[in-house]
């Protein structure tokens, strides 16, 4: 008896089995392989052509020697045709400089899952993937991609390359593309090339490479070790930029950020990163004496005036030397925590040497003291003909003089000139303009 109980209960639970299989494949496969293909090219069409204004394609091309970079177009979708827009990067191309938008053909294919091709040449979109172009060396970008996915809510379309499988998305506009485009141009005017990553508490040197969009952050790979260069591709959005690349330091991912256009900071939306500007400071402090921030000179403050005309009087009143023969001043860190002020660099014997002792007050503070060395090529000193007068007034022997670091024009993330105010002097004030050296002749002008 027990065992024909047994088989009765084996063989129910068999035909449940069966059953429940029998159901799943129905569930799964009512459709045959062709018609689901056909339903799901028609959904991602659906998406792509409800869109009043169309869409923002960011996509990736290979670049010598960095990585990818992001290309922004704006891009309007009909039932076989699509049109692009002028941008920024278009007007530099020989074939298409002067054209407002250019229509090609795209479509949609199944190739281990959606594709999405642009099928007839575009001289916009398919410059870079032109093989004919003396550039080309197998570095085109792709101009099949395969859809991976659109939000939940339809506003953005995600995927990457057929080939190369870089990155590719595409966001919904709620402008004209004209406007869209003009705003995403917009987002260069703050891609600072000197600037810091702040994330985690951590202060990061960072630089935008605006025409290769692309964000360099360095940090070292491990705790205690030597800081990497690493890049980041990104794509100018209108408010902001979207990190194809995301961003990963510590337990911080950024992967958007919006632009703050009355500092110039980037934000990122999901954390307190944020990109800011690089310390004031560390212009001076932490670069060598090749760059060109503080080059040339103008006296803002009346009492610095005073002294730079008491410094001419006696230079040709000394016999030594004209006045007019100072032709630029220069201060030059040399990467020790030192720094020279330079007369006349570059100009050979005439190029005087006065060393200073530096030290780092605050991020925008910096402290000068003369230590008494002069050095030059000349049989005389031109400190004792006059030059003391200026070399005394920017920063004397026996204190430390703090000025306050500012900038004149631009942004705090893209300064234009920076302003060093004597904070025990107000009246004590100093303009040094960059690359001063290539634009003026004499600093007396």
């Amino acid at each position: 008896m027990n065992k024909i109980i047994y088989s009765a209960i084996v063989l129910a639970l068999s035909i449940m089995s069966l059953a429940s299989c029998q159901m799943k494949e129905d569930a799964l496969f009512s459709e045959d392989p062709a018609t689901r293909e056909d339903t799901w090219m028609a959904e991602y069409r659906r998406v792509f052509n409800n869109n009043k204004y169309g869409w923002a394609l960011y996509v990736s091309s290979p670049t010598y020697g960095r990585h990818p970079s992001v290309g922004t177009y704006a891009v309007k979708f009909a039932q076989d045709y699509c049109t692009f827009y002028k941008s920024a990067s278009t007007v530099h191309m020989p074939t298409a400089a002067d054209k407002d938008s250019v229509s090609s053909m795209y479509s949609f294919k199944m190739d281990n899952g959606i594709v999405l091709s642009f099928d007839t040449y575009n001289d916009f979109f398919h410059y870079y993937a032109d093989q004919s172009e003396f550039f080309s060396q197998d570095l085109q970008g792709d101009f099949e991609f395969c859809l991976d996915r659109y939000s939940a809510n339809e506003d953005t379309i995600f995927g990457h390359g057929k080939t190369k499988q870089l990155p590719f998305f595409m966001v919904k506009m709620q402008v004209t593309p004209q406007e869209y485009q003009a705003m995403s141009d917009h987002m260069d005017h703050f891609a600072a090339y000197n600037c810091v990553m702040i994330v985690e508490g951590d202060t990061l040197p960072a630089s935008f490479l605006s025409g290769y969009k692309n964000l360099l952050v360095n940090f070292p790979d491990e705790e205690g070790g030597q800081d990497v260069e690493h890049m980041y591709s990104y794509g100018n959005l209108t408010d902001g930029i979207y990190l194809l690349e995301n961003f990963k330091y510590k337990n911080t991912t950024v992967v958007e950020m919006k632009l703050d256009e009355k500092t110039g900071e980037f934000h990122d939306i999901n954390s307190d990163a944020k990109i800011g500007p690089k310390p004031y400071v560390d212009y001076l402090t932490k670069d060598n004496d090749d760059e060109p921030w503080f080059w040339g000179y103008s006296g803002l403050g009346s009492w610095t005036r005073q002294q730079w005309d008491k410094a001419k009087e006696a230079i040709d009143a000394s016999g030594k030397f004209a006045s007019t023969d100072m032709a630029n001043i220069s201060l030059s860190p040399d990467g020790k925590g030192g720094l020279d002020l330079v007369f006349n660099k570059w100009y050979g014997s005439g190029e005087v040497h006065y060393k200073m002792d530096m030290k780092k007050i605050s991020d925008n503070e910096v402290a000068f003291k003369y230590t008494g060395t002069e050095s030059s090529g000349l049989s005389y000193s031109p400190y004792d003909a006059g030059m003391k007068y200026i070399i005394d007034a920017f920063a004397a022997k026996d204190k430390w003089t703090i000025y306050k670091i500012s900038y004149k024009e631009g942004n705090p993330m893209m300064p234009e000139g920076f302003i060093l105010t004597d904070e025990s002097n107000a009246d004590n004030s100093y303009y040094f303009e960059p690359d001063f050296h290539y634009y003026h002749n004499s600093i007396w002008e």
